[in-house]
């Protein structure tokens, strides 16, 4: 079986190689070249950034080999296929989780016999937003998200999957110092990275670090540079003590949500904005994870000298957090419904 998907996220790409290739050993190809572009294929975000976007995702590398790109960030390669070899191919399934490319994929599934799908992850929850998905073109849905509506046609709502060796749970290592870290892409430049920098300076005792990509914005010391691979992201929160995770913004799936309690570590963030999101049950104010949106910074001071004076507190914590995370979270089951679902609409 082979399967082509537009690439636009490399952990949302990843989950589709560790579903397609690894569980059910199929073949996932990727797009490469700007003919996809040129031929009207793959259109995202082409009325406001003309060939931009597309550039970005579509231009070859020179370390580019055979056919193959190298994925750095889960070491694995990349198979890439140019609009030429894909005509001389067969699919058997085109994916796409691009709104914007839906239509585009759809043309091309049609003109290679393949059976065409949507892929949703960035699930706004309005029907206006939902309307983007051209679900009359498709013949199935992976869904990665809470819907506003059920979706017309055959469809699984399951959850992206990463590697659990990696994002393992392991005890908290309570150093001298609590570390608290925070792995929101860009989080000095958002609007609630205040609730960072507003208790910080007053629990010195704890050791504060934001992971990411920074842009220009202002840091106030608590940098702790990129993390260049999904391995060394596993590998620092494991190292982590507390999870801090004040995101509401621009989640889509939500990886690191996703990772935090797969890791096991009590996360203080802003419940509401995940209430109506996949990562949503997974908070248990007291149990799981902290809400900061319902306390006061004095109350939330309070809650990590607790975790830092009661260590069998800290310890039924993180516990908990884990295994909410399995109680939630079965990738073996959804792969399972997926494989399902596709045999029930592949010819």
């Amino acid at each position: 079986m082979r399967i082509f998907a537009d690439y636009h996220h490399h952990d949302l790409y990843e989950s589709l190689r560790l579903l397609f290739e690894v569980r059910f050993g199929w073949e996932l190809y990727r797009p490469i070249g700007m003919e996809w572009f040129e031929q009207g294929y793959w259109n995202h975000e082409r009325k406001w950034h003309g060939d931009a976007i597309a550039r970005q995702y579509l231009e070859p590398w020179g370390s580019d080999r055979d056919g193959l790109r190298r994925d750095a960030s889960h070491d694995v390669d990349h198979r890439l296929v140019t609009l030429e070899q894909a005509r001389a191919m067969r699919f058997d399934i085109v994916l796409s989780s691009l709104a914007h490319n839906h239509e585009g994929l759809a043309r091309f599934a049609a003109e290679n016999g393949a059976t065409f799908g949507l892929q949703i992850g960035n699930v706004r929850f309005g029907e206006q937003d939902m309307a983007e998905d051209r679900w009359d073109l498709a013949a199935f849905g992976l869904v990665s998200g809470r819907m506003p509506l059920v979706p017309p046609k055959p469809h699984v709502v399951y959850h992206q999957e990463f590697a659990l060796s990696d994002f393992r749970y392991e005890p908290p290592p309570r150093g001298d110092r609590l570390r608290i870290s925070s792995f929101v892409q860009c989080y000095p430049e958002s609007p609630t990275y205040v609730a960072l920098t507003a208790i910080a300076p007053t629990a010195p005792e704890f050791d504060w670090r934001v992971y990411g990509a920074y842009g220009g914005a202002p840091l106030d010391g608590y940098a702790a540079g990129n993390v260049d691979t999904c391995a060394g992201v596993a590998e620092a929160m494991r190292a982590s003590d507390v999870a801090w995770h004040a995101k509401a913004w621009s989640d889509g799936y939500g990886h690191v949500i996703h990772n935090w309690f797969a890791v096991g570590r009590p996360v203080f963030g802003i419940e509401s904005y995940y209430r109506d999101q996949l990562a949503g049950p997974l908070w248990l104010d007291g149990i799981t994870s902290i809400d900061i949106e319902r306390r006061s910074q004095e109350e939330v001071r309070a809650e990590l000298r607790r975790l830092r004076e009661d260590p069998d507190h800290h310890l039924r914590m993180c516990e908990a957090a884990a295994a909410r995370f399995r109680e939630i979270v079965d990738f073996d089951a959804e792969a399972e419904a997926i494989r399902a679902l596709l045999a029930q609409v592949l010819p």
